[in-house]
């Protein structure tokens, strides 16, 4: 566990300092004189640190705000796996790609994209990297993009789904409105849980758990906004907590708390809902963590 830590040290180094910060003297520290880049969208692999610096000050000089930021890291042995996102706006020079030289367009793009790190002796030797070239492509104008498809929805509607979802499902725990306004691989995302929530079952099951913590809970709206097949909307939640929850046996405490949620619409449903709330503060009023 030791090395894998120290490892992905080096890799979160390796995207902050020498990708965003176009740093020579890390480049130098980190990667190792063998060290060997390859990636899809550049048509020749690049070597070295000074060959790899190369590439970033390319990539700098075409998106002046560009950025790259790890998401998920795997280690083991002398490997760590990366996913991350990535964009810029290209106001600057040239990108250099496998369809030759693309002229700056003004355009936004962000893409995900997996790095494979091979690691040695706390140098880089090898980082084999893989991207949504193709989302790349088409989101700086070098390939044409689809015909637009028509707004399944009004963004009146949309808002009204999720208000569906505050009062009727959260709020009231009506759980056959679940399959009328969820899609079925609709996919609860929040740090309080290790994975995903997703399907109708498994929702089933998290709303109901909830309403055993807190019987009497009200989810409250108090901004809400809609753009193309996305809502965010801002919330209040109040109850008293009567059963467990995160490991937290019940207090008789009245709580409330916080949190952002942004929603995806698709054929008229709710697809998914990431949720960040003030879980910290939650805990506190839970008496977990002392105020």
């Amino acid at each position: 566990m030791a090395a894998g830590n120290a490892n992905k040290a080096v890799s979160r180094r390796y995207f902050h300092e020498i990708m965003n910060q176009a740093n020579e003297a890390v480049a130098h520290e980190l990667l190792s004189p063998e060290f060997v880049f390859t990636l899809p969208t550049h048509p020749e692999p690049f070597k070295g640190p000074d060959g790899f610096i190369g590439l970033v000050k390319m990539l700098h000089g075409a998106f002046p705000d560009f950025y790259i930021d790890p998401q998920d890291m795997v280690a083991g042995g002398d490997w760590v796996a990366t996913r991350w996102l990535g964009g810029g706006t290209h106001t600057g020079g040239p990108l250099l790609t496998v369809k030759g030289n693309v002229e700056a367009t003004g355009n936004f793009f962000q893409i995900d994209g997996m790095t494979w790190h091979t690691i040695k002796d706390g140098q880089i030797t090898e980082s084999i990297g893989h991207e949504d070239t193709l989302g790349l492509m088409l989101q700086l104008g070098v390939l044409p993009a689809p015909p637009a498809a028509e707004a399944e929805t009004t963004a009146a509607q949309n808002e009204a789904l999720v208000g569906r979802y505050f009062q009727d499902i959260m709020s009231e725990g009506k759980l056959e409105v679940i399959e009328e306004i969820l899609t079925p691989d609709f996919a609860f995302i929040i740090p309080t849980q290790p994975e995903p929530i997703t399907g109708y079952d498994a929702f089933r099951g998290f709303v109901q758990y909830l309403r055993n913590a807190f019987p009497d809970i009200k989810f409250t709206a108090l901004r809400q906004l809609a753009e193309g097949n996305k809502v965010a909307a801002r919330w209040s939640i109040e109850g008293t907590h009567q059963g467990e929850f995160l490991g937290a046996p019940a207090s008789g405490n009245h709580i409330k708390d916080y949190g952002i949620d942004i929603f995806t619409i698709r054929h008229g449903k709710i697809a998914s809902v990431h949720v960040n709330e003030n879980d910290f503060g939650l805990m506190q009023q839970l008496g977990v963590i002392p105020s």
